[in-house]
């Protein structure tokens, strides 16, 4: 399905958004009926220092074999993955809901998506995070935008 067929209900801005907050979020929209589109997931942010994240990161990398698991490197398969895991994709209601959710990197809509209330970096205080874009470079993956 190409960007000109998929009509999405909500447009999602993670720019400077938590990752796993926005996650949940969509995954409920999902759930609920609506087709998501998420822009600007090179931006998203996972809060942690960059020691721990980064080794979480590459011990997924090295788990496995050619049969899988497999686990994306690029920023918009990295949120994906982060949707995915949380909903019910053993049952027909999730891996519907998983099809209504599409991630990309940059904007390729017409219009600006909306950061989702509480999902924001400044509600913490936590300054360390890094952004999905900067582990993915960290990953090697081919950098594109």
């Amino acid at each position: 399905m190409s960007l000109a067929e998929f009509d999405a209900d909500v447009v999602v801005d993670a720019r400077n958004c938590i990752v796993g907050r926005v996650a949940s979020e969509v995954a409920q929209r999902a759930l609920d009926g609506e087709r998501v589109a998420i822009v600007n997931a090179e931006d998203a942010v996972i809060t942690g220092s960059e020691e721990d994240v980064m080794a979480t990161y590459r011990k997924r990398a090295d788990v496995g074999s050619d049969r899988g698991p497999h686990y994306p490197t690029r920023p918009d398969g990295m949120f994906k993955r982060s949707v995915r895991g949380m909903l019910p994709t053993d049952k027909d209601r999730g891996r519907e809901a998983l099809s209504n959710v599409r991630v990309y990197v940059g904007n390729p809509f017409d219009e600006d998506g909306d950061a989702i209330e509480g999902t924001t970096l400044d509600r913490l205080s936590n300054i360390k995070f890094l952004s999905l874009g900067e582990i993915s470079e960290n990953l090697g993956a081919k950098v594109t935008w």
